[in-house]
């Protein structure tokens, strides 16, 4: 179970880079992601984890409608990627 919500935290720092480098993504993909990113850190409000989810919902969601800039989609998009990547390995 840790290891698919790793792949969803390296799935959303993915989707924050390619917003970040302007990529065309399918609003079905921008509605998704976030939307399970969310029920994720719903499991416990409490740890780094689930904050760091909400804060890569609240990045997606802004920079599906407007441009944001790139070093903060960047710097959201490592953080997401380690814990993914820290997700996995556990």
């Amino acid at each position: 179970m840790v290891k698919i919500l790793g792949i969803l935290d390296i799935i959303a720092a993915v989707l924050l880079l390619s917003l970040a480098l302007n990529f065309e993504i399918p609003i079905s993909i921008l509605i998704v992601i976030p939307v399970f990113l969310f029920l994720k850190a719903s499991i416990s409000m409490l740890d780094i984890g689930s904050l760091t989810d909400i804060g890569a919902v609240i990045l997606i969601t802004l920079g599906a409608f407007i441009a944001m800039p790139f070093w903060i989609m960047l710097i959201g998009a490592v953080l997401i990627g380690i814990k993914g990547i820290m997700s996995l390995s556990a």
